[in-house]
């Protein structure tokens, strides 16, 4: 079956090296597009959505994780699950439902910046989760309409001293639809067979045009089809763009993290699909609310952790 995720516009190719060329980050060490490959799908527990070649990239080793995006803003848990995360604020991380709603009693820990599973290589070391906030209306991520909700936010028992949260926030679908996109996390195994805990990159494609659920329940909730490719443990990692000054409030080609990347059944993925949660006006509000101390917000299914505690760099956790 030939892949639309293998032609690229020559728009997308400019605008490309164009945000590059100025960000100088690591999405400049992507592969070029390949051809000839069969999807790879496979339900979980180890679950795989690889959508054509596999076009993930390790963090080259010569970047400073605690520096450089997207590898400053991302993480992985430990303890219930195993899933990526995104730090949005001083002690707040964005995630996938799916990877909290069982979390029960079980300790959890969030290790950002990680380079690798030994914790020599965790440069701000692992922080005990608090809570975790789950939209009610999440029961599970087999159906479009249901994975609209596929995102959850997990709050810190402290924040990462000298850690830079990630930029975030809805973006209009004729401003998306445009760009090319982006995802990085921790796979629960490594693409290349090497040690775990490194973060891969991948993306470079544009969206699909055809979107049926990208604006659902009045923009509360939303739902993307892409060509990114994705293995259990990258759930939860954010999905980001690059936008231009006259595109967001500020200076300068920012990285912006759009949405949360889920996986898809493998129907959706034999269909060239890797959903990804979209985050809409209605779930950008909710989010705020929860980070906020001060606001009650119904719409949150709340799950209180047992104490989980922090550890510092090369320490163990727990």
């Amino acid at each position: 079956m030939e892949k639309i995720k293998h032609y690229r516009t020559a728009y997308a190719i400019t605008i490309t090296i164009f945000a590059i060329s100025v960000a100088a980050c690591a999405e400049l060490r992507l592969p070029p597009a390949d051809s000839g490959c069969s999807n790879i799908c496979t339900p979980n527990p180890n679950s795989q959505t690889i959508i054509g070649c596999d076009d993930r990239v390790p963090k080259p080793e010569s970047v400073n994780s605690t520096k450089e995006e997207p590898w400053r803003f991302i993480g992985s848990f430990d303890g219930g699950n195993n899933c990526s995360g995104t730090l949005i604020a001083d002690k707040f991380v964005l995630t996938a439902a799916h990877c909290m709603v069982n979390q029960g009693s079980q300790l959890l820990g969030f290790a950002l910046a990680q380079e690798a599973e030994n914790v020599q290589q965790r440069p701000f070391g692992t922080h005990g989760v608090r809570r975790v906030f789950i939209p009610s209306q999440f029961q599970s991520n087999s159906s479009e309409q249901s994975a609209a909700y596929d995102y959850a936010l997990a709050e810190l028992q402290e924040p990462f001293e000298g850690a830079i949260p990630a930029s975030w926030g809805h973006v209009p679908w004729d401003i998306l639809r445009t760009k090319p996109v982006f995802t990085a996390g921790y796979p629960g195994t490594q693409p290349d067979g090497g040690f775990l805990g490194r973060p891969w990159l991948t993306g470079g494609q544009n969206y699909p045009l055809s979107q049926s659920f990208r604006w659902l329940d009045d923009g509360k909730a939303g739902l993307l089809y892409t060509y990114l490719d994705g293995t259990g443990g990258q759930s939860g990692s954010p999905v980001f763009s690059f936008l231009t000054p006259s595109e967001h409030d500020g200076q300068g080609i920012i990285r912006k993290v759009t949405g949360v990347l889920i996986g898809s059944p493998v129907p959706a993925c034999m269909q060239d699909q890797m959903w990804v949660v979209r985050l809409t006006p209605g779930a950008v509000e909710h989010i705020k609310n929860a980070i906020d101390p001060g606001t009650i917000d119904f719409w949150w299914q709340i799950i209180n952790i047992p104490t989980s505690p922090n550890s510092g760099p090369g320490q163990a956790w727990p």
